[in-house]
């Protein structure tokens, strides 16, 4: 007769086993939320990112800030996310070099990343000083590629606010860095990180998931209200 309390190996394989199943029916869970938990992190700083660009138009005058530099230089004030006036909103310190030179980002992780952005880190023309970014704006909102290089645009200009996009999640390249676009390489930079879809702030300040096949890409689409602000369209990318 065994003593009382003691467990035979039987009995102890039996509990290790029964701990082993549970942990394999928990752990896709476990996963799971912790996906969800990120994807609900990415969409609110994307909201406070439409939220900025609401207090920055509030302090200019109604103008928006510029999406990228007229000529699409690596280092430029124009980048959105290398103005300073749109960062502080923010709470994004820019990087400068010792002499004062504009940098950009840092290059660890802050609300322009998201949590679910594996590569967050882009780098500039020398290859050497990166910064981290996950997300880009409506190419648009100009200057560079505008009729003028020289044009900003105004909320005034927005009549659909609700169905025009004014940040994404997004991938990078060298030629369209932060920018998203109907055309183009800026057509290839949406990610879609959440459930096969992008978190995405409108221009009224929601947040709403985009799917690929939602977005009206081409050429033939750039006055869409997603793009634009000049007529509407049956089809929304709003889900």
């Amino acid at each position: 007769m065994r003593r009382s309390g003691a467990f035979t190996l039987v009995e102890l394989l039996v509990v290790v086993a029964i701990i082993a199943l549970l942990i394999a029916i928990l752990l896709p869970s476990l996963h799971g939320a912790r996906n969800a938990a990120r994807s609900t992190l990415c969409s609110t700083q994307l909201r406070d990112l439409g939220f900025a660009l609401q207090y920055y138009a509030d302090e200019e005058s109604d103008w928006f800030p510029a999406a990228e530099p007229a000529y699409r230089e690596p280092v430029s004030k124009q980048h959105w996310f290398m103005n300073p006036a749109l960062m502080r909103h923010v709470h994004v310190p820019l990087c400068c070099t010792e002499d004062g030179t504009l940098l950009g980002p840092p290059a660890e992780a802050s609300s322009l990343t998201c949590p679910l952005d594996d590569e967050p880190l882009w780098f500039r023309d020398d290859q050497e000083r990166g910064y981290a970014l996950s997300y880009a704006m409506n190419v648009t909102f100009g200057v560079g590629g505008r009729p003028n290089n020289n044009d900003y645009r105004r909320r005034a200009e927005f009549v659909y606010p609700a169905l025009t996009l004014a940040f994404t999640d997004a991938n990078g390249n060298s030629m369209a860095p932060g920018i998203v676009s109907y055309h183009s390489c800026g057509k290839d930079n949406f990610a879609y990180r959440h459930n096969e879809a992008a978190n995405a702030v409108f221009l009224d300040g929601h947040v709403a998931r985009a799917a690929e096949h939602r977005i009206p890409f081409g050429f033939e689409h750039r006055y869409e209200p997603f793009w634009s602000a000049k007529r509407r369209s049956a089809l929304s990318a709003i889900d």
